[in-house]
């Protein structure tokens, strides 16, 4: 059996075992590897739903991966026959294949907006359902879908995939379990070390026969008072120079050790960046995906590696980075560019070198795909999002820490979370294997790092609990046996009862419902007015968000001050360090956010009393460029409030979908209008080029949501 007409490949084993189940009328749940070619199924049940003529939904957890997998749909198919569903877009949702985020088809559902015509859904990235905010929406989704629909759930690899699909098998009806533990590229683990006071760059082995290598072990050697004899490897020269200025005998200028220095006296550090580059060059081991774990970080890395003097293009290869650059940028104000500093970006792209992460704005990071997979581009600084969906696999990957911050505390990284990383390792059809680079860490001993690369238990748990929209929901469409039984039906008590340890969820239901009979949102079992606004409220403060609305927080603010009030419900202070003091540029609106911000103190009160968590409070953060940006203030003003372009972009975005949102379910006519203004003064420039979807030819996006979706 062969894929797709236009590819012709050989499908393998696991392939061609998930489509005969979906040609035998089954749903299918596959875990596989990243970069594995589980979309290859995904593919064939859409094909299978619109030559039946029915429609087909392909959902993804991030708006990037909708956008990807939209243009890849419309190269496939035609884009007269693909839409696309999200929170910046509408473009032709009512075609025969439609991509969308999994929050929109929730949405849809909620909404009565799933016709019969459905023939098939893909639920890309399954393995979200553990996410404590966003995994419910998964399983949502797989409840509330008619048994009719075939479903192809996509997941990487879980060590309870059997588990997973016992429940889908209950709760949806008859689904094979696909899975396939093996890469498609296999996959070498390397431990880097640099020496202090040399260049060398030692490479070893993290594993040997699967166990780890009894080399590494040297490397946690406490300091010592002579220096060790043994010497690595020295870093060589590759071709097109070796990645470094020819000082010092081709070496780079010394400066301090990537990562930071150990704290001790020792011999060990991590290697220097060009250092280890440059030996990863010289064993042809480019283009290579080095993970670190700050946006700041990668983008100072890249600028630090083109101090350095390092070059990994050829000038026919910078000159063809030139006119890529020119194209993707041709129609953006010269200025928000400036401001931006895509001169300096630009130039490091020449030299084959990039950053990617999210608070780059999405031309820049497009533009850094498109040259990474002309293979103009030999090395990326990363953030993990870039591991997540972006089609982006490399020859190798360099992780810089065995540690990250989790947005709590600087966590180690998981089995899961190296797999994911990892995964970009490797092109199918191209390298004969990939490779990992783990650097040396004071922070992690050799062991720990050995049992990270040869784990393969990544266990799959739910995080399904009742939230105030969901509960409001299910009572304005069903009865309370019947909330409670679609409860009893979850993956999380699935996963409870096979563990015989309660979920509770009906006592979490319950709760919440007195929350809501407390503040007025139900009489009884029943959704009072401002109950059923609730229920058409989908975000993370659905409830202060409603009774905001309620109450008349929005009412009587002109568009700017709507927009910075919005923000803060949207911002999240993400960073480690401690949340900036802000001013608010509207005396209104900060009257407003100080009122909102009793009624949430009043409301964290109740949730006490009922034994409910707390909805997360107000974040100001962003409040003065959400005004001054809707006040029509320039992307070079903004910049001043200490952004990155990516950032404000992206929060800008955000601001933009709740407005859309607020102006959907507004019960005041004032405040959908200054709500549906404050989109048209939020959506220009830069960030209304950031929200639009490079189709190839599929047409232009129209960015007027209609409702919550």
């Amino acid at each position: 059996m062969t894929g797709p007409a236009e590819t012709g490949f050989v499908l393998d084993e696991f392939q061609r075992r998930a489509i005969g189940h979906l040609d035998s009328g089954m749903s299918v749940l596959v875990s596989a590897p990243t970069g594995s070619g589980k979309t290859v199924v995904a593919d064939h049940a859409v094909d299978t739903a619109l030559s039946g003529g029915r429609r087909a939904f392909y959902t993804t957890p991030i708006k990037a991966l909708s956008n990807q997998k939209y243009r890849d749909l419309c190269r496939r198919l035609g884009p007269e026959r693909v839409g696309l569903l999200t929170g910046d877009n509408v473009i032709a949702g009512d075609a025969d294949a439609v991509v969308m985020t999994t929050e929109v088809l929730r949405n849809m559902i909620y909404a009565g907006a799933v016709d019969s015509r459905l023939g098939a859904v893909v639920l890309d990235e399954v393995h979200f359902l553990e996410d404590p905010y966003r995994g419910p929406v998964w399983e949502e989704v797989i409840l509330h879908l008619p048994a009719d629909v075939a479903l192809v759930c996509l997941s990487a690899t879980v060590s309870n995939h059997s588990e997973l699909g016992d429940w889908l098998n209950r709760v949806h009806g008859p689904t094979a379990v696909v899975a396939e533990s093996r890469r498609p590229v296999p996959l070498t683990n390397l431990y880097a070390v640099g020496r202090r006071r040399s260049d060398a760059v030692q490479i070893v082995p993290t594993l040997t026969d699967g166990s780890p290598n009894p080399r590494g072990s040297r490397f946690d050697a406490p300091a010592t008072t002579h220096r060790n004899r043994g010497s690595g490897r020295p870093a060589g020269r590759g071709r097109r120079g070796s990645g470094r200025p020819a000082d010092r005998r081709g070496r780079g200028p010394k400066g301090p050790p990537a990562g930071g220095a150990n704290g001790r006296d020792g011999l060990w550090r991590p290697p220097r960046r060009i250092d280890l580059l440059a030996e990863l060059q010289e064993r042809s081991l480019l283009p290579v995906i080095w993970f670190v774990f700050s946006r700041k970080g990668c983008d100072q890395a890249a600028a630090r590696l083109a101090r350095d003097g390092a070059r990994y293009t050829s000038d026919d290869e910078a000159a063809r980075i030139d006119d890529i650059v020119e194209a993707r940028l041709a129609g953006l104000d010269r200025a928000d560019l400036a401001a931006l500093g895509a001169r300096r970006w630009a130039d490091r792209l020449r030299l084959g070198i990039a950053s990617h992460h999210a608070g780059m704005i999405p031309v820049f990071k497009e533009t850094v795909e498109h040259c990474f997979s002309e293979g103009l581009v030999r090395v990326v600084f990363a953030t993990e999002t870039l591991a997540l969906g972006v089609n982006m696999p490399a020859r190798s990957v360099v992780i810089d820490k065995p540690t990250k911050y989790d947005g709590q505390r600087i966590a180690p990284l998981s089995p899961a979370q190296y797999t994911q990383l990892t995964g970009r390792a490797g092109r199918r059809g191209i390298d004969d294997r990939g490779w990992a680079v783990m650097l040396w860490s004071k922070d992690c001993s050799f062991a720990d790092i050995a049992a990270l690369a040869a784990s393969r238990s990544f266990e799959l748990r739910s995080a399904f609990r009742p939230t105030y929209n969901m509960v409001a929901g299910l009572l304005g469409r069903t009865s309370v046996a019947a909330a409670r039984d679609l409860l009893g039906r979850s993956f999380a008590q699935h996963q409870a009862g096979t563990s015989s340890s309660p979920a509770n969820l009906v006592g979490r239901f319950d709760a919440v419902a007195s929350v809501l009979r407390s503040r007025g949102h139900l009489d009884g079992w029943e959704l009072t007015e401002s109950g059923v606004l609730l229920s058409r409220i989908f975000h993370e403060a659905d409830l202060a968000m409603a009774e905001a609305l309620h109450t008349g927080r929005f009412d009587g603010l002109a568009p700017a001050e709507l927009a910075s009030v919005l923000s803060a419900f949207t911002y999240e202070h993400r960073s480690p360090g401690r949340r900036p003091d802000v001013w608010i540029p509207s005396g209104a609106a900060y009257r407003r956010l100080r009122r909102i911000e009793a009624d949430l103190d009043d409301l964290h009160r109740t949730e006490q009393r009922f034994g409910v968590e707390p909805i997360r409070s107000l974040e100001t953060g962003f409040a003065p460029a959400a005004h001054r940006w809707a006040a029509q203030e320039s992307f070079e003003a903004l910049l001043d409030e200490g952004f990155s372009g990516g950032d404000l972009v992206r929060n800008l975005k955000q601001v933009i979908d709740l407005c859309r949102r607020i102006a959907a379910v507004a019960p005041n006519a004032g405040t959908a209008l200054a709500a549906q203004q404050a989109v048209r003064a939020l959506n220009r420039g830069v960030v209304a080029a950031s929200g639009a979807v490079d189709s190839r030819g599929a047409g232009s996006a129209d960015r007027t949501l209609p409702g919550a979706a």
